[in-house]
């Protein structure tokens, strides 16, 4: 992420901020920027603004994660990078087994622990999700 793209950020949050003054911000990134880099953007933004940054969350799509694994594998591994919590979504269009499997790749693979399963029918892990975030 260039100081081009830092510096919009930083401008939208001074925006979001003077605008709305939320209680808290979420920024969901393409899956072409990196975790550190947005990290990296945030911090510097905070010479103008103040605000604290964290927990920061990756998501990942349940039903995508084979494309995302056998194709953007390092993409995938680079974006959970720097996370503090890994959440993976929509886990109730995937069946249970999958899930595992899904769920076994990230914690062993990746080395990741305690990764979220949400969904939103039925509220699946979202009181979990929102105690990490409180």
């Amino acid at each position: 992420m260039g100081c081009t793209l830092a510096g919009t950020l930083t401008n939208m949050i001074k925006d979001i901020r003077r605008t709305f003054n939320p209680d808290y911000l979420f920024i969901e990134p393409s899956e072409l920027v990196l975790t550190k880099e947005l990290l990296t953007a945030l911090a510097m933004g905070k010479r103008d603004v103040s605000y604290e940054i964290g927990p920061v969350f990756a998501l990942i799509d349940a039903p995508e994660f084979d494309f995302l694994w056998r194709e953007r594998r390092q993409t995938l591994i680079n974006y959970i990078a720097g996370c503090n919590k890994v959440g993976v979504t929509r886990v109730d269009l995937v069946d249970e087994h999958k899930l595992k499997l899904i769920m076994a790749a990230l914690e062993t693979e990746i080395q990741i622990d305690d990764v979220l399963p949400v969904s939103i029918p039925g509220s699946k892990g979202i009181e979990k999700l929102m105690a990490v975030i409180s």
